[in-house]
């Protein structure tokens, strides 16, 4: 049987490059869905649609007739990120976005075989502080507002006798590039370190306290999707899937300065949620002399409350660590350094002038 994936989200950080990484595998036709028109290449057919909108996924569910996977990574967020998180609406919202694509794609992909969903660390509780280390799949639920403990029920309720299954991973804190998306931190960070060059200043932390982190590269994690769509043993299961190593930003500050070719200086947090909006036009400065793509910052950036949350602005120095033992077990090893991830994603961008050499 024909293999048909459809990416949920393909305009975000994750669904981008799961995209990508399925490009190389001829042996997958492609489908990917977003809101907006995609603005990077692909060979996936793309259709358009507003997850909201249950008439209209209805109304184009004829589309997806021969899609045999899912990869679910589309979310809707609001504009005070961090606080929304905690907001029984959003959860609402998020949870009725999955049903509305799923009721109609049930009734007419016959040839349904897997459903992969997208979570998080907000699994674990990160959205309402720290929690246990290390995370692991089995810890239990926590008791604010969470759309993926939404979406999981029913998924579950969903597959409940049916011949497809479902999993779905935990990724912790994703590394990657989409324009438009409120989750993309590392523009945000690489975007600060291109501006304070142009303003002729060092690189200043603007975080807090430096405390142990993890991190998954976007091209690991779309990796792992297709290790998670293909293996019998992960149906019903869930898995945390991470670099496989820590990082502080005490130890990486001094190599992004360095990628950057300015010096550091002491500390300054700062809340960049405050500062950087009012940096649009040096942005767009830096944009026209060095020949970049015309992205404005808010384009790339919509949210820089994302890159303070990461820094760690006035937020608990405790580590959110996630045990990736349980996909190790079940045989996806695949890792990457971190520090190197962080520079190899700097180098991305400047050889796709998002940011300047």
């Amino acid at each position: 049987m024909a293999l048909q994936l459809l990416v949920v989200g393909a305009s975000g950080v994750v669904g981008r490059n799961i995209l990508r990484h399925f490009e190389t595998r001829p042996e997958w036709d492609l489908i990917g869905l977003a809101r907006h028109q995609l603005e990077f290449d692909t060979r996936a057919r793309i259709v358009s649609l507003d997850l909201q909108d249950a008439a209209g996924c209805e109304a184009a569910a004829e589309q997806f007739k021969d899609v045999t996977h899912v990869i679910y990574c589309a979310t809707y967020e609001k504009e005070n990120l961090l606080a929304g998180w905690l907001q029984a609406d959003h959860a609402d919202i998020n949870v009725a976005m999955l049903r509305n694509l799923m009721g109609p794609l049930r009734r007419h992909a016959f040839g349904l075989q897997r459903v992969l969903l997208l979570q998080g660390t907000k699994a674990y509780g990160a959205a309402a502080g720290t929690f246990k280390v290390p995370a692991k799949e089995d810890d239990p639920r926590y008791l604010a507002p969470n759309f993926y403990y939404g979406q999981e029920d029913f998924i579950r309720d969903a597959q409940a006798g049916a011949s497809w299954t479902w999993c779905a991973l935990r990724p912790q804190f994703v590394c990657g590039f989409a324009l438009r998306s409120p989750m993309n931190g590392l523009s945000g960070l690489a975007i600060y370190a291109a501006i304070s060059r142009e303003l002729g200043l060092p690189l200043r932390f603007p975080g807090g306290t430096s405390r142990i982190m993890e991190a998954t590269d976007s091209r690991l994690l779309a990796a792992a999707t297709e290790w998670a769509l293909t293996t019998p043993a992960c149906a019903g299961e869930i898995f945390n899937i991470v670099n496989g190593d820590c990082f502080t930003w005490d130890s990486l500050w001094p190599k992004i300065a360095k990628a950057f070719g300015i010096e550091t200086a002491p500390a300054a947090p700062a809340r960049l949620a405050r500062i950087m909006p009012s940096k649009a036009d040096v942005w767009q400065r830096i944009v026209d002399r060095h020949g970049l793509r015309q992205h404005t910052l808010q384009e790339l950036v919509p949210n820089w409350g994302m890159v303070d949350y990461l820094l760690g602005y006035k937020t608990p120095p405790e580590p959110m660590i996630l045990s990736g033992l349980k996909a190790r077990r079940y045989g996806f090893n695949g890792f990457i350094d971190s520090e190197q991830m962080f520079l190899d994603w700097i180098d991305i961008l400047r050889n796709d002038r998002i940011i300047p050499a």
